[in-house]
């Protein structure tokens, strides 16, 4: 099991206000919030959430700028509420912080190497003049700056950009280990946001940093981060890869967010009617059960007697805590909490006398305002959240030990009649051979014109599993974060068995091979040309005992084709436009597949009705010519889309209707087209 670098366990926050004279109020910031980091490999891991959702909350608490009303938080071993003067400044050493605000973290009377000269005084960092500007060039290097040109210059003459990146770069000259970056580009202009967020990889890929990323923008967490979890009002609603969860959310909450971001389509309206709950029944949930009962479409009875646990999903490492979903497994607890042996004698005497300080202030305090006291004790305190209040009062206790979850044995390729092709596929013909890869090797390469292709041999072994790693090194467009190659893996037999088919700067998966034999790598741009640059390709990863190859699971939900009413032929690169009347009637359409085309599929609600919400529209199930399902919308969006190749030549039937419940009773339009 990997060591973890940053563990947090039930970690609780309540603001109080109030008291003493008056009623005494208290809100719930962050409530039993669980999360762990690992060392290696250094990862970029997303809280997302809205305005209010305890993002900033939860970065204060890491950083140590608050303190916990109940919970833990772990880092390398050690509970940071119980460290000493000497391992708080080495915890600081460790964990450093990236701000919002660019422009409020300087002070305007000093020059930019004052932010430099003061970290390296507090930290010690160097030896003399010569190592120090070393150190300081070597980390705008990192992040894409130069002394001449920004050392001995005033914050208000540099840009936002620049100012962010400077702080990226302070961070790295004291070589910490974890960087909480709290909304790093939400200030600063969308052109210079793609330079921060390149900087974050660097780090990340090159120096083995990682970070807690902190943000509203859904966007960006796509685009660079490793794992998401997303907050509402405290509580996590949703926790996986942030591919995962944001392809295919699965909370209400998370979905309302997804299909809130405008679509660039001027015929796509966007429904902006949204209803929010009165302040009573936000109050009447956050006491008692699921924090969103009051704005979720499916709320039921029992989402008011407790928060639903975390659900496991279909993708691994992919939960969702919803009731929705309460037939599927409950997913396991966070790995057992390793902290270090207890503090020497010394340490534990300082922290004793801290504490009886404190208590004796505390004291003097108490017997100043006993007056006061005693009239606010005769009064019963009104809370926002009576259930939590009660439960901060008791004393902490430690927690017991539990026992790991079982591991859950890494994805393998589907059968070939349920495999979906990835959106962009970069083809071995005419690929220029650039010879074979071995385990636990770097292998770098350079794409010259948008229509080259490299390929490259992969022994592989079924049941073993490897580490992909596929990141670009030059900083040309590349150096954005958004252009990068795409990256095909083809089995013994052909087929397609793993991609990477979004140009990223870093992209990282895991493969486990199906079968022996050597495997072909394809390394090319896409077919607008992005991704000439300058790659690294690398394969890692034990040999594992092997494992049975699991068979894909059916569908959630699938249209069966038992009655539906025949609608005729679909015609790629057409559309076919329709209205289901009521919850049962299914449509059958008939589609001629030829063997290895791949085609693009759409799936799009065309009404303003209950659709338009983004949680009602049409389902769909694809059947080969001998009844077997090859591909199926089975999550009720207003727009679906997807890929996938035929894998016989014959009549393919496509059934469209509405779900069990009898949502998607709606206008709709569905498009085949090449891919």
């Amino acid at each position: 099991m990997p060591t973890p670098l940053l563990q947090i366990r039930d970690a609780t926050k309540v603001y109080y206000s109030g008291g003493f004279l008056g009623d005494k109020k208290s809100v719930v910031a962050l409530d039993n919030f669980n999360m762990t980091i690992d060392e290696k490999p250094a990862t970029i891991t997303t809280i997302a959430g809205e305005s209010g959702s305890g993002k900033t909350t939860l970065a204060n608490l890491v950083l140590g700028f608050i303190k916990l009303t109940s919970g833990k938080i772990i880092f390398d071993g050690e509970d940071i509420t119980d460290m000493t003067d000497e391992q708080l400044k080495a915890y600081r050493r460790n964990v450093q912080a990236v701000f919002q605000d660019p422009f409020g973290v300087y002070n305007p009377f000093y020059r930019i190497d004052h932010v430099f000269e003061l970290v390296n005084r507090h930290f010690s960092l160097s030896d003399n003049q010569s190592e120090y500007r070393d150190m300081v060039e070597a980390g705008l290097n990192v992040v894409g700056l130069y002394g001449e040109d920004v050392l001995r210059k005033y914050p208000h003459q540099l840009s936002g950009g620049q100012r962010q990146r400077i702080m990226m770069a302070r961070a790295y000259m004291i070589k910490p280990r974890l960087i909480v970056a709290d909304e790093p580009v939400s200030m600063v202009d969308a052109s210079l946001r793609a330079s921060i967020l390149d900087a974050m990889l660097r780090l990340r890929d090159e120096h083995n940093i990682s970070f807690l990323y902190i943000t509203h923008d859904l966007s960006t967490a796509y685009q660079i981060g490793d794992q998401i979890y997303m907050l509402y009002q405290g509580t996590t609603a949703e926790r996986g890869t942030a591919i995962d969860v944001i392809d295919a959310p699965q909370h209400p909450y998370v979905q309302l967010l997804i299909d809130s971001v405008p679509v660039p389509d001027p015929t796509d309206k966007w429904d902006v009617d949204i209803s929010l709950p009165s302040e009573e029944e936000m109050r009447t949930a956050a006491a008692q059960g699921c924090r969103y009962y009051p704005r979720c479409p499916h709320r039921m009875d029992k989402c008011l007697d407790a928060q639903p646990p975390l659900f496991k999903m279909e993708k691994a490492k992919h939960e969702a805590a919803c009731y929705l979903y309460e037939e599927n497994e409950i997913a396991p607890i966070e790995p057992p909490m390793l902290v270090n042996q207890p503090f020497h004698e010394a340490a534990v005497a300082a922290v004793s006398h801290r504490k009886r300080d404190r208590a004796i202030a505390a004291g003097l305090i108490v017997i100043a305002f006993i007056a006061g006291a005693l009239l606010a004790l005769t009064r019963e305190p009104e809370t926002i959240v009576e259930t939590v209040v009660e439960e901060v009062v008791v004393t902490a206790t430690a927690i017991p030990p539990t026992e790991p979850p079982t591991a859950t044995p890494p994805p393998t390729a589907t059968p070939e009649s349920q495999e979906i092709v990835p959106a962009f596929v970069v083809e071995p013909e005419g690929a220029s051979d650039k010879g074979s890869i071995t385990w636990g090797e770097d292998t770098v390469g350079e794409i010259e014109n948008a229509d080259e292709r490299h390929s490259y041999t992969l022994l592989g072994f079924e049941g073993a599993t490897v580490e992909i790693k596929l990141i670009t090194g030059g900083r040309g467009l590349s150096g954005t974060g958004f252009f990068a190659p795409l990256m095909t893996v083809f089995d013994p037999a052909g087929d397609i068995v793993f991609a990477f088919d979004r140009a990223r700067r870093s992209n990282r998966g895991e493969l486990t091979f199906p079968a022996d034999g050597a495997y072909q790598i394809v390394i090319g741009a896409d077919d607008r040309g992005r991704g000439v640059e300058v790659y690294t390709v690398t394969i890692e990863g034990d040999m594992p005992e092997p494992t049975p190859m699991p068979a894909l699971p059916p569908p959630a939900f699938a249209v069966e084709p038992e009655g539906a009413v025949d609608k005729g032929a679909i015609v790629l690169g057409e559309d076919g436009v329709n209205e289901i009347e009521n919850a049962d009637e299914r449509h059958s359409y008939s589609l001629e597949g030829v063997a290895g085309r791949a085609v693009d599929v759409k799936l799009i609600t065309g009404g303003r009705g209950l659709s338009g919400t983004g949680f009602f529209a049409p389902l769909m199930t694809v059947y080969d010519p001998n009844g077997e399902i090859v591909f199926y919308f089975d999550r009720a969006r207003r727009s679906n889309s997807g890929s996938f190749t035929f894998a016989t030549s014959g009549a393919y039937q496509v059934v469209i209707g509405a779900d069990d419940r009898g949502r998607g009773v709606e206008v709709y339009t569905i498009t085949f087209s090449d891919a």
